[in-house]
């Protein structure tokens, strides 16, 4: 079996990671296609959701030189289930790419209260326009109707699954609205063409397509110290969770500059704790993808004067940035602490990082302040 995942940020593709692990199968996170495959499920991170919109295709078309034929039995496309990032053009690209018909798109979570109905997206009760996600830095979501949000007018919603039988248009985006209903598209399979979408559609497809294989039940690994937390989300459960912590085990960076001096101070408090948590200062009005970038740099520097073992990131895109500056290019997804929370193994060195998108909860055995 050979199933190729490609994820727009780096924690959607550790929660995949962890859906796999889930169902007893071999994966690794990778940033490029250029190594052979040795993994049942390989999870190619494109970091696409860091771009701006007009560098999208041509990292595309970059990264793709790189797959000489690989021949895979099946692919989904993982996006986000708040609809934040270039999904249109990405699909676009993939439909044309791989050479497929058609496209199912299927964003929902229902466990998160993510889900279709009337050709609205609701997240927990509201319009997804009515939420925090309106205020995203990056991809304010300001239209509520599916398609609007999406910027596809034209392409297909429909909650009848039956209609891929006879309509079989090239972009159908399923509209969900439960369980039941995730179940019902993805038992229409994998042959017709590509399925995109969030986590929870993914998991259902790897329920219907693939014969789940015996999992350990060994207790929840728990974080050794010393452990850094670096917290690159800005969302607010995020920042009051920090508003919490004893202030000697948190050190923000607040201004370009200091990155030499914030990993002096994070090396001092890492002896004394054991655990500290890097986070960004809440009076920084900085890009965020300058702020990712400088917080990047402040984990090299700590990196060469500081032996980690234990890595905690919370946001995809921070996690994407630090990972490159460290020069590691794979993960090995080991444990799954909740659904999106990944301990990983990076191979051949003696590391474990862990990862934990913005907007999904802790765990009480991983957050251990």
């Amino acid at each position: 079996m050979a199933i190729l995942v490609i994820a727009d940020d780096l924690t959607g593709a550790a929660e995949i990671g962890g859906m796999v692990l889930r169902h007893g199968l071999s994966v690794e996170i990778v940033h490029t296609l250029a190594s052979p495959i040795s993994k049942d499920v390989r999870i190619l991170n494109t970091n696409t959701r860091s771009l701006k919109a007009d560098e999208v295709l041509l990292h595309l078309q970059t990264t793709f030189l790189l797959d000489k034929g690989l021949k895979w039995d099946w692919i989904y496309l993982k996006f986000d289930s708040a609809l934040r990032g270039h999904i249109k053009e990405e699909i676009s690209f993939y439909r044309t790419f791989f050479q497929k018909d058609n496209v199912v798109f299927c964003p929902v979570n229902p466990a998160l209260g993510r889900v279709i109905k009337d050709g609205v997206y609701w997240v927990s009760g509201k319009p997804i326009a009515e939420t925090d996600f309106a205020q995203d830095p990056e991809f304010p979501v300001t239209k509520s109707r599916i398609l609007e949000t999406l910027g596809a007018k034209s392409w297909h919603l429909t909650d009848d699954v039956k209609t891929l039988s006879t309509v079989k248009p090239p972009y159908t985006v399923a509209a969900v609205k439960d369980e039941a209903g995730l179940d019902s598209w993805a038992s229409v399979g994998i042959s017709f063409g590509i399925c995109a979408g969030g986590a929870a559609f993914f998991d259902a497809l790897l329920r219907q397509q693939t014969e789940q294989r015996p999992v350990s039940n060994n207790l929840d690994p728990l974080p050794q110290t010393p452990v850094l937390y670096v917290c690159g989300s800005r969302h607010e459960s995020s920042i009051e969770r920090i508003a919490t912590v004893n202030t000697n085990k948190v050190v923000y960076w607040a201004d370009i500059g200091e990155e030499e001096e914030v990993a002096k101070t994070i090396c001092r408090k890492m002896d004394k704790y054991g655990k500290v948590i890097l986070a960004v200062a809440p009076t920084v009005r900085c890009d965020a993808a300058i702020v990712r970038e400088h917080i990047a740099q402040v984990l090299a520097i700590l990196y060469q004067e500081y032996t980690l073992h234990e890595l905690v990131i919370e946001g995809g895109a921070t996690a994407r940035a630090i990972l490159e500056v460290l020069g590691i290019d794979t993960l090995v997804p080991t444990w799954e602490y909740g659904q999106g929370v990944i301990r990983n193994h990076v191979p051949e060195v003696a590391l474990t990082v862990t990862l934990k998108p913005g907007s999904y909860p802790w765990t009480e055995e991983l957050w251990v302040f």
